[in-house]
């Protein structure tokens, strides 16, 4: 590999720009090119990071690069990083990466035979609020964890490649189990198709953890949310998160970047379980945009492959392991019932 790797980024669409962005900030333009099969994107890419490459066609910028950062509706995911990993192309893989768990292992098994690096965008590990918050529970923090709940909803756009599930839901669904450091053992979830339009636009799941650990997570188009979105024009969402375990809670609201940690426990005395206060404080973690936030990202997949290590969003944790979280979720909300999550 060059001095500086060479990307592709393929696709500049709502996330582009904040890819680009953080590219442009890890490596010089001249290694850079956008692949968009709109004139309109591929003008917009050139004009905002001037001396980038692009081509209509992410094939044709496949042979001069040596990884592959890919933006595209998810149902083109696994054709397109198959391609990626067969030229011997490292590859980030924009969550979710893969439509289901057939197509996360099939990517592994290819992967593997060619030994690229493989990492998904799963944004909220590297924001620093999650870090500090994943470092607080390792850490005892807030004792046993008991139950963890997030809401990432609010009004805004309904895309066309999927629904709240696999947009939205994920994020917290790959952040709870990553806190909890296992994943579900059994699924219930409830959409609803509002819309009509085939994907739904509302997702409430509860996930059980093989440790007891209870998880909630609500996502939506159709719930009023509380900020402007900070990554699509026009929204206004709500992206918080609540940790409760044995010895305490702490809440982080994304959005308005505040963080929060609550030193409380119940004590039984005179016949009913009452909580003992510690008081509550502010945790220090840094604010971070998401053009911040991505290319902490970028950077943590370019040291992997500079250091021949597997990146801590891989494939077998963030693709195959996510993937038969969600799948589970979808029969869940299909038959009414509680759905296992496969091993």
């Amino acid at each position: 590999m060059t001095t500086h790797p060479r990307i592709l980024q393929v696709g500049y669409g709502a996330f582009g720009a904040t890819h680009l962005d953080a590219w442009a900030g890890l490596v010089p333009a001249t290694a850079l090119t956008v692949a968009d099969p709109r004139p309109d994107a591929r003008a917009a890419a050139a004009a905002r990071v001037p001396g980038i490459a692009v081509v209509a066609d992410w094939r044709d910028g496949l042979a001069a690069v040596d990884a592959v950062d890919v933006l595209t509706p998810t149902d083109t995911h696994h054709a397109i990083a198959a391609a990626a990993i067969a030229a011997g192309r490292h590859l980030f893989l924009e969550k979710p990466m893969t439509v289901d768990a057939a197509e996360a292992r099939d990517l592994e098994a290819r992967a593997a035979r060619t030994g690229v690096t493989v990492q998904g965008g799963l944004y909220f590990r590297f924001h620093p609020k999650a870090r500090a918050l994943h470092a607080l529970v390792r850490a005892g923090g807030v004792g046993r964890l008991r139950f963890l709940q997030g809401k990432f909803a609010g009004f805004k756009r309904a895309r066309g490649d999927s629904g709240a599930l696999l947009n939205d839901a994920v994020h917290f669904i790959d952040l709870f189990g990553w806190l909890a450091g296992e994943r579900p053992a059994t699924v219930h979830c409830v959409t609803r198709d509002h819309f009509g339009r085939g994907s739904e636009d509302l997702a409430l799941a509860t996930l059980v953890y093989p440790s007891g650990v209870v998880a909630h997570v609500e996502t939506g188009y159709i719930q009023p949310g509380r900020w402007p979105d900070t990554v699509v024009p026009g929204a206004v969402t709500s992206k918080e998160v609540q940790v409760s375990g044995s010895e305490g809670a702490v809440e982080i609201d994304f959005a308005a970047e505040t963080m929060v940690r609550h030193r409380v426990r119940h004590e039984f005395a005179d016949g009913l379980w009452r909580p003992v206060f510690a008081g509550s404080a502010p945790v220090a973690a840094e604010a971070a945009d998401p053009v911040a936030v991505v290319r902490a990202e970028l950077a943590h997949f370019l040291d992997c492959i500079a250091r021949r290590r597997p990146p801590d969003a891989g494939l077998a944790e963030c693709g195959v392991g996510l993937a038969l979280v969600l799948d589970a979720a979808r029969r869940s909300a299909a038959t009414g019932t509680v759905a296992r999550v496969e091993a």
